[in-house]
């Protein structure tokens, strides 16, 4: 739910004006082998990781 209350808060103005957080700033990192993470831009640790990510078809 918080996902689709960003998209529409930022639709017509600021997301904070209606309460709803800034979404944080992410840093994509790719190892050598074909690896993904993400880590926080303030944080060195990566908070999610995938050793082999593989693409999907929604």
């Amino acid at each position: 739910m918080r996902a689709r209350e960003w998209a529409v808060a930022a639709t017509y103005r600021d997301p904070t004006d209606y309460g709803v957080p800034a979404l944080p700033t992410w840093r994509v990192e790719r190892g050598a082998c074909g690896g993904l993470a993400f880590a926080a831009t303030d944080c060195d640790e990566p908070f999610i990781a995938a050793a082999d990510p593989v693409r999907v078809r929604r």
